[in-house]
């Protein structure tokens, strides 16, 4: 396994194959001596970020042992190929493979830590039928369980109306009206723009870009398609022996969780997916900022260690726990 090392011993630089030619571009956090490496922990990146973004802000982990692997999807600044949303379903299977392979060739345990869109990602990867999985927990920090509950394909369309002209669900449709439509044109990236900045202000939107993902490598009509019938959670089973850790902030208004009625009907979707998922809500926003933040980090190790813990005693009673995770 080839490995090139950045100017810090700290980071190491990966790529990781997927199907054809394509590969993704996966950064390595180790912890800083001496601490010495007791996990190793995926987290599966937002869309329009660079893979150093989760491993930032997930860094005081490292200081409790935690090796961190993030990546970049398809189409994103140091990976190959072009994004659609479909992709990321198997990037990220593809990263969990190698994670795991990673993970075993060191005797380390593999945890995932998914945020925002990264939930869905990862826990596509769990339908009922594939029983397989390498994980010892699964955490989600502003984890997101349904694709409408911030992106909504209605709500696009009134705007991509009004700058190009035609209606949305026609223009994806008609193969004679989607000719017909610059999907790389100034009317198409207006609407986007405009629809975009209303969700995420404090991002950076642009004419051509969403934070580090370039429009010209994106799929834009495929992406829409399949956008307009996002169905990755359904049926999706996370095996009970994997302890889940559903953390969010009271202060996320990006998910209409700074109300008692959008954390309710939160947590009621998040229990549909995950009936033994254990809730943690602190005083942060939906990218973890606020003055809980540290509280919510802490939170995190110790649910690894409680995990790990947890799995070593079932091991020594049923000597069977690691070779089903395996």
């Amino acid at each position: 396994m080839a490995v090139s090392q950045s100017k810090t011993p700290l980071f190491q630089e990966h790529r990781i194959p997927t199907e054809g030619s394509d590969s993704l571009h996966a950064t390595i956090m180790l912890p800083k001596p001496p601490i010495f490496p007791k996990r190793l922990v995926l987290i599966p990146p937002l869309v329009g970020a660079r893979a150093s973004q989760g491993l930032i802000l997930s860094r005081n982990l490292a200081r409790r042992g935690s090796i961190l692997l993030s990546f970049e999807y398809c189409g994103h600044p140091r990976s190959t190929g072009t994004f659609e949303l479909d992709k990321t379903i198997l990037d990220t299977q593809c990263a969990l493979h190698w994670a795991d392979d990673y993970a075993r060739q060191r005797g380390l345990p593999l945890h995932a830590l998914a945020m925002c869109y990264g939930a869905v990602a990862l826990m596509a990867l769990f339908r009922r039928g594939n029983e397989r999985c390498p994980l010892w927990s699964l955490s989600t920090v502003s984890g997101l369980f349904r694709m409408d509950r911030i992106i909504r394909f209605e709500d696009f369309a009134p705007r991509f109306s009004d700058h190009v002209g035609i209606e949305l669900e026609s223009a994806m449709q008609s193969p004679e009206i989607s000719d017909n439509v610059d999907w790389q044109g100034d009317r198409f990236r207006g609407a986007l723009r405009e629809y975009l900045t209303g969700i995420f202000p404090g991002l950076r939107v642009g004419h051509d870009h969403f934070e580090e993902l370039q429009y010209d490598r994106v799929d834009v009509r495929r992406t829409l398609r399949q956008l307009s019938a996002a169905r990755y959670l359904d049926s999706v089973t996370i095996p009970r022996e994997v302890p889940c850790n559903v953390v969010y902030g009271r202060n996320d208004k990006v998910m209409s969780l700074d109300t008692p009625q959008g954390r309710d009907s939160y947590r009621k979707r998040a229990s549909e997916l995950i009936p033994h998922a254990v809730f943690h809500q602190w005083e942060v926003d939906h990218f973890a900022q606020g003055p809980d933040r540290e509280a919510l980090i802490d939170q995190l190790g110790d649910f690894f260690e409680e995990s790990e813990a947890r799995a070593v005693d079932l091991t020594d009673r049923s000597g069977r726990l690691q070779e089903t995770r395996r």
